[in-house]
């Protein structure tokens, strides 16, 4: 290689790494897992667990127990898999629950000027009794 080579050289950077994975979780309170979790995922996880927790009497005895731990464990990891890997709308869950949350909180009508757009009041189309004045000037003997 030389020197004209290194010269003409153009380095260049990409992000698509960024843009395809999603942010993870590497530690959590100095504990690494021996998988990469996203802020979803990890919730999902939780809820689950707390809801099998809840229920684990509900349903411990009427499974055999080799079922039942088969299931408390495969359901969240499950569960937290789906989360990761579903789309609405090309958006995440997450992010998909906060703009409907924004639609269905924001002004009926819309915005104008920062506030919420209050249409003016309808005129009143309806048909009416219009009362027409009698003619004073009116032929002698045409009567109605």
């Amino acid at each position: 290689m030389t020197v004209s080579d290194v010269v003409d050289e153009i380095t260049c950077a990409t992000y698509t790494h960024a843009r395809r994975h999603p942010m993870v979780l590497g530690q959590i309170g100095g504990w690494t897992p021996p998988f990469q979790l996203t802020m979803p995922q990890l919730g999902v996880l939780i809820a689950t667990f707390l809801v099998e927790v809840k229920t684990w009497p509900m349903w411990f005895g009427h499974l055999p127990r080799g079922v039942a731990i088969v299931l408390a464990v495969i359901l969240p990891v499950t569960l937290a898999w789906v989360v990761r890997r579903a789309r609405y709308e090309g958006r995440s869950l997450p992010r998909a629950a906060l703009g409907w949350i924004t639609s269905h909180c924001a002004p009926r009508n819309g915005t104008l000027g920062g506030r919420a757009h209050r249409p003016s009041a309808m005129a009143d189309l309806r048909p009416s009794v219009v009362f027409v004045a009698h003619r004073a000037n009116h032929r002698a003997g045409a009567h109605r």
